[in-house]
């Protein structure tokens, strides 16, 4: 079985504009597919391997070990900045994240990410994390848990669900235990039901993992490092990821002189992207038949502008690795 199959792999490396000599950045490896396919494309990159996942850093050296210009770092991606100091790296040229839950975590049945197989509620995708979704369920009150399935699972019966896991007059250890007690509210065995429980494993994975503050900071912590030039691309597969996405990327774009009119505004703004997606790009209908977790996915991207005369006025030389670096 395959670790996870990546996503809109053309449309990705397309964006990213892959040059020889110069620094990029996975932020979310997985199994190192999409790493595989950016070094297999332009071999003479130097390429930063970023995942939480002690599994999922394990599986992409198997796959990447081959290429000697390839660092694997175990962080999550709210490090990317930390990370990259401490290796002296003070500028990237491209960064590419694929959000979300992979198809390994999915399928491995001791991580307890799905309602589909019954397993430990866990959904750490950092081992090492304290607290795991067993956690959320049987310590957080009934209001915590109702703004969980709320805001990260845009669940309309979030107060029924919630106050019924307060009731179980004993501690939920299972996610065959924990769609259970979904299913005593929002029914078994359609479609309408199915959907709340997509919702609230969602809500709670996102919540034990910090997912939606991670991102917001990992994506303006990446543009700040972006060189001139430079590109970002994004691939989410819910709407709260793409609006927070959308967001940043709005924000990075605007104008000195549209920032200057709002109330409030910080007059030091000064644009630092082109949003080179105006509309979200989709998977191809064969792409979907081959790989049905690209269905939900959008990818965006955007490039990092140059404000400095001499940058466009001098062409960049190739090898970018040793002028990134403090000597």
């Amino acid at each position: 079985m395959t670790f996870h199959t990546p996503v809109m792999v053309k449309e990705c490396l397309s964006y990213l504009n892959l040059r020889a000599g110069y620094i990029y950045v996975d932020a979310t490896t997985g199994g190192g597919g999409h790493s595989l396919a950016m070094l297999k494309a332009q071999p003479e990159i130097k390429l930063y391997c970023f995942d939480q996942d002690s599994e999922a850093i394990e599986e992409a050296g198997k796959i990447l070990h081959n290429y000697n210009n390839v660092e694997l770092i175990q962080a999550n991606f709210k490090q990317l900045r930390t990370e990259l100091a401490y290796r002296k790296i003070k500028g990237i040229d491209g960064i590419l994240f694929d959000l979300g839950v992979s198809s390994h975590q999915l399928e491995c049945t001791e991580r307890g990410f799905s309602f589909e197989k019954d397993a430990p509620l866990d959904m750490r995708m950092d081992k090492n994390l304290k607290n795991s979704a067993y956690n959320a369920v049987n310590e957080l009150d009934t209001k915590t848990l109702t703004n969980i399935f709320r805001e990260y699972g845009e669940e309309q019966n979030a107060y029924r669900i919630a106050k019924a896991i307060e009731k179980s007059s004993k501690p939920i250890k299972t996610t065959r235990e924990l769609a259970k007690i979904v299913e005593s509210i929002a029914g078994k065995g359609t479609k309408a039901s199915l959907k709340t429980k997509v919702r609230v494993f969602q809500a709670l994975r996102i919540y034990v993992n910090k997912e939606l503050e991670s991102l917001s900071l990992a994506l303006q912590d990446a543009i700040n490092l972006l060189n001139p030039q430079g590109r970002i691309v994004v691939i989410s597969y819910h709407s709260l990821e793409d609006r927070i996405v959308k967001q940043t990327f709005k924000k990075a774009e605007q104008k000195n002189e549209e920032q200057s009119v709002l109330p409030n505004s910080n007059k030091n703004h000064q644009q630092q992207l082109i949003i080179l997606t105006k509309k979200p790009v989709t998977a191809t209908e064969e792409e979907i038949l081959v790989n049905p977790r690209s269905r939900s996915a959008k990818l965006r991207a955007g490039e990092k502008v140059q404000r400095e005369k001499r940058e466009t006025k001098t062409s960049r030389k190739p090898n970018r690795q040793n002028s990134q670096e403090e000597k």
